[in-house]
C-alpha cells in the first residue's frame, strides 16, 4: 500500500504516560477506513440480500447491526488500508516495553481479524451487548485500566475517551477535534495527519481522463453528415454530459465493488477509494447523485436515449457484480459498452442503425479490451503478482489465448471497415474523392499492430484508448485518418 499519510508529528512522551498501556481505536485510526462501511460496500456487490437482512436488526441497536453484518460479511480475507506510520510508531512502543491494546466499537469478529493480522496487541475488544463507543468506551477503559492509559483515536466521539485517558494520540483527526483534544490538558504523545483528498484524486476517481471515450456518441452524427444541424448537435452535447455523469458514477461503483482486488494491485491500490483517501460513504453519495441527475435529464431529453443509458448502466452493473470475473466475457462486455455509446448517438438522430458501424465497434473494442488483459498477464509474469490477475479469472498460461483472440478481433474489425468502404462509401455521392478513404484501414492497421506489439512486450501501462490520447505516434496516425476523411469530402 502506498504511503498515504503525512509524516508523524511527535510531541514526545510525557514522563507520566511513557510506561502506560496504549489503547488503539480501529476504524479511521488504526486503519484509514471504517469496517462498517467496508462490510456494507462488500455486501452490496456480493450479498445484497444479506445486507437487507442486516438492516432489519437496526431496531435492536447499532451493536446488533454490526454483529449481524459481521455474520453476513466476512472480512477475514479482505485487505484494508492500514495507517502505516501509526503502526510503525506502535511497534517502536512495543520495543520500549509498552503494552498495546485494541478497543473498537466494531463487532468482535472484525476486531479479532485485524488484531490477528498485526500481532502486536495484548488484547482485542469489540462491541458485544452494547456499542463500545464514546462514553461507553471511556467507562470500560477506566475500569479496565485503573492506573491510566494512553488512547489513540480519531473522532469527536473519542473526546469522552481522551477525557478519561492519561495521554492522547491523535490519528487523522479534523482541526476542530484536534483543538478540542488539546483543550483537555492531557499530554499529546503523537499525532498522525491524514493526507487530504485532493482535486486531482477526485478527478481520477471520476475518471475524467476516460471521458474522451464518450465522444463515440458523436460518431453517428458525423457519419450522417448532420454537422450543420445545430439543434441535433445541441441535443447530442447534452446527451454527452448525461453520459459523462453516468460513466463517472459507474467507475465509482466499480471501484467500490473492487476495493479488495484494487488494494492488491500494483497501481490500483493508490486509487482514492482503495487507499482510503475518499471515504466509502462519500463515494456512494457522489455516485448516487450523479445517477439521479443524469437520468432525470436524459428522460427530459429523449426517452429512447434514457433507455440506452439505462442499458449501459445495467450492463455495467452486471459487469461489476460478477461478469468481470468471467474470462473473455469481461472483455466482450467492454466492447459492447463502447458500442452502446454509439447506439446512444444513433437514437438521437432517429436514423436506422448502421450495421457495419456497430459490427466494427464490437470487434474493434473487444480487441482493445483484450489488449489490456494481455498486458496484465504479461506484467504478472514479470512481477509475480498474480492475485489480482486470478481474481479476474485469468491465469499466466492464458497469454497465448488472449494474444490470438485479440489480434483476430482486430483483423475482423479491419475487414468490416474495408467491406464498408468498398460497398457503401466508395459508391456514395457525398464524397468528392472517395478513393482517399482506402487509406483509413491501412493507417488503422498500423496503429493496431503497434498497440498489440507494446501490449505483448508489457509496455501498455494503461488501457489503449487512454494511451492513444497521450501517445504522439497514435495522435499523429489519428490526425492522418481525420485528414483523409476531410479530403475525401
Amino acid at each position: 500500500m502506498e504511503e498515504v499519510r503525512e509524516l508523524v508529528v511527535t510531541a514526545g512522551n510525557s514522563d507520566d504516560t511513557s510506561e502506560l498501556p496504549i489503547v488503539v481505536d480501529l476504524d479511521d485510526t488504526l486503519i484509514v477506513t471504517d469496517t462498517l462501511y467496508e462490510q456494507i460496500a462488500t455486501g452490496l456487490f456480493t450479498r445484497p440480500v444479506g445486507i437487507l437482512r442486516a438492516f432489519f436488526s437496526v431496531s435492536r441497536g447499532r451493536a446488533a447491526l454490526k454483529a449481524h453484518l459481521a455474520r453476513e460479511i466476512d472480512l477475514t480475507h479482505t485487505t484494508l488500508p492500514i495507517r502505516e506510520d501509526l503502526v510503525e510508531w506502535l511497534h517502536h512502543q512495543v520495543d520500549c516495553g509498552r503494552e498495546i491494546h485494541l478497543c473498537s466499537a466494531a463487532a468482535q469478529p472484525v476486531v479479532d481479524t485485524i488484531a490477528a493480522r498485526l500481532g502486536i496487541f495484548e488484547s482485542a475488544t469489540g462491541s458485544a451487548e452494547a456499542n463500545l463507543k464514546g462514553k461507553a468506551k471511556a467507562a470500560y477503559l477506566k475500569q479496565r485500566f485503573p492506573e491510566g492509559f494512553t488512547y489513540a483515536g480519531d473522532s469527536v466521539a473519542d473526546l469522552a475517551v481522551w477525557n478519561a485517558a492519561s495521554g492522547i494520540v491523535l490519528a487523522g483527526v479534523s482541526p476542530s477535534v484536534a483543538k478540542a483534544a488539546r483543550n483537555l490538558g492531557k499530554p499529546i504523545e503523537a499525532e498522525f495527519k491524514n493526507k487530504q483528498l485532493s482535486s486531482k484524486d477526485l478527478l481520477k476517481a471520476l475518471r475524467v481522463h476516460h471521458w474522451s471515450k464518450n465522444v463515440l456518441i458523436f460518431l453517428p452524427l458525423i457519419f450522417a453528415h448532420a454537422w450543420d444541424d445545430l439543434s441535433l448537435i445541441g441535443h447530442t452535447f447534452l446527451a454527452f454530459i448525461c453520459l459523462l455523469m453516468v460513466t463517472s458514477a459507474t467507475y465509482l461503483l466499480n471501484d467500490l465493488a473492487d476495493l479488495n482486488a484494487d488494494r492488491q494491485h500494483w497501481s490500483k491500490r493508490n486509487r482514492a477509494l482503495a487507499s482510503g483517501r475518499m471515504p466509502i460513504p462519500i463515494g456512494l453519495a457522489l455516485a448516487g447523485t450523479l445517477l439521479i441527475v443524469a437520468f432525470a435529464s436524459a428522460i427530459v431529453l429523449s426517452p429512447a436515449f434514457a433507455g440506452a443509458l439505462a442499458s449501459y448502466l445495467v450492463l455495467t452493473g452486471s459487469y461489476s457484480l460478477g461478469l468481470k470475473r468471467v474470462p473473455l466475457l469481461d472483455t466482450l462486455i467492454i466492447g459492447i459498452l463502447f458500442t452502446i455509446r454509439i447506439i446512444m448517438g444513433i437514437v438521437l438522430i432517429s436514423q436506422p442503425s448502421p450495421a457495419w458501424l456497430l459490427t466494427f465497434s464490437v470487434f474493434f473494442f473487444f480487441s482493445l479490451a483484450v489488449t489490456k488483459r494481455h498486458t496484465e498477464i504479461i506484467r504478472a509474469g514479470v512481477t509475480g503478482e498474480t492475485h489480482s490477475l486470478e481474481s479476474r479469472g485469468y491465469r499466466m498460461e492464458d497469454a497465448p489465448l488472449t494474444l490470438t483472440l485479440g489480434i483476430a478481433a482486430a483483423v475482423a474489425s479491419l475487414v468490416v471497415l474495408v467491406l464498408f468502404i468498398i460497398e457503401e462509401m466508395l459508391p456514395a455521392s457525398v464524397y468528392s474523392h472517395p478513393q482517399l478513404l482506402a487509406g483509413m484501414p491501412l493507417i488503422l492497421s498500423i496503429w493496431l499492430g503497434r498497440i498489440w506489439l507494446l501490449a505483448h512486450r508489457g509496455h501498455m501501462n494503461d488501457d489503449p484508448v487512454s494511451f492513444a490520447l497521450r501517445d504522439r505516434i497514435s495522435l499523429a496516425l489519428g490526425g492522418i485518418v481525420f485528414a483523409l476523411f476531410l479530403a475525401a469530402l
